[in-house]
């Protein structure tokens, strides 16, 4: 059944901030990408956060007043205490440049992207990744034991950036989550290698990318359609 219930303020800048504008302030973008406020989307937005805004008039258009922003938002994710909450349908959210200090990014430093919505629980001990697709030639899936037993486990340290990390510094505005620098993380990580797997299943001559799907849902909540990862 799709979800019918009203979008937070984030929510709604995050997939349109143009049309988000127009919804919320009655601001006009011309094709400048300037944008407007008329005198009574000044005080509607003066009035929102219970204070005037020094050359609103100006600001360039898809921002939200920070203040508001940071009032529509969650206040905190468990265990992420300190991120800054970009997003909550679905959650997002970046870590200030202040706590990205450490040598190896711990998880309660690393930033939080998603495109759908993650499941509440996971059974790892019937967890499996399925390995196929056109251009694999051996099709199969394995659990986490049988990872762990049939593969080499190495350990590396790699730096992982959200594509768009700096988006809110866009001039025009760029619709989705209006990252800042906190969307980037260089944390330790332990596995098995995708090479060694895809090598064990064996591709095709013509292989040449690679797509993932997972268990999120879609946000419209419809099972038949697939978030993009």
């Amino acid at each position: 059944m799709k979800d019918k219930s009203p979008l937070r303020l984030n929510s709604l800048y995050a997939r349109d901030p143009i049309a988000a504008d127009k919804l919320v302030w009655g601001r006009q973008t011309p094709l400048s990408r300037r944008g407007f406020l008329s005198k009574s989307a000044l005080f509607t937005m003066g009035s929102a956060i219970g204070m005037s805004i020094p050359f609103a008039k100006n600001m360039p258009a898809g921002l939200i007043p920070a203040a508001f922003a940071a009032a529509n938002a969650p206040q905190e994710i468990e265990g992420k205490e300190g991120l800054i909450i970009l997003n909550d349908r679905p959650v997002n959210a970046e870590t200030p440049a202040h706590l990205l200090d450490d040598e190896i990014t711990p998880n309660n430093r690393m930033f939080v992207r998603n495109n759908g919505v993650p499941p509440t629980a996971i059974d790892v001990n019937n967890w499996a990744v399925e390995i196929g697709g056109e251009s694999c030639l051996n099709g199969t899936s394995f659990s986490i034991s049988e990872l762990k037993q049939r593969f080499e486990t190495v350990t590396a340290q790699l730096q992982i950036e959200c594509g768009g990390n700096g988006r809110n510094e866009f001039t025009p505005a760029a619709s989705g989550n209006q990252w800042t620098t906190g969307a980037v993380g260089c944390p330790s990580f332990t596995g098995v290698r995708l090479r060694d797997v895809l090598n064990y299943c064996g591709l095709a001559d013509d292989a040449t990318y690679i797509g993932y799907y997972v268990a999120d849902t879609h946000l419209s909540g419809y099972p038949e359609l697939v978030p993009i990862t």
